[in-house]
């Protein structure tokens, strides 16, 4: 009779122990993927200050440009006119 008193008690047992190694595992197989979208998130972050900072290159790049064609076209003109040296002034603001 002692074992038929037990056989709830046994059978409760093991579905809690059952219960508690599914959970463990569906937390287990979250943690990886977690894991890769958190790196995927930093990786992003920094991609996109990566991003940000050569676009401010770029527009540091394109106003040089100017810079540097408005001055040849100033040095073209002083050529193009007979004017003896010195050249016209370097301009200022190419390396600010």
């Amino acid at each position: 009779m002692e074992w038929a008193q037990l056989g709830p008690a046994v059978i409760v047992a093991v579905i809690g122990f059952g219960g508690a190694f599914v959970t463990s595992k569906i937390q287990h197989k979250g943690r990886p993927e977690n894991a890769l979208i958190d790196q995927l998130q930093e990786e992003m972050l920094t991609m996109r200050k990566d991003i940000a900072d050569l676009k401010t290159e770029q527009q540091k790049s394109k106003r040089r440009e100017m810079i540097r064609d408005n001055y040849i076209n100033r040095l073209r003109e002083h050529i193009n006119a007979g004017n003896p040296p010195p050249p016209p002034e370097w301009p200022e603001g190419l390396y600010d």
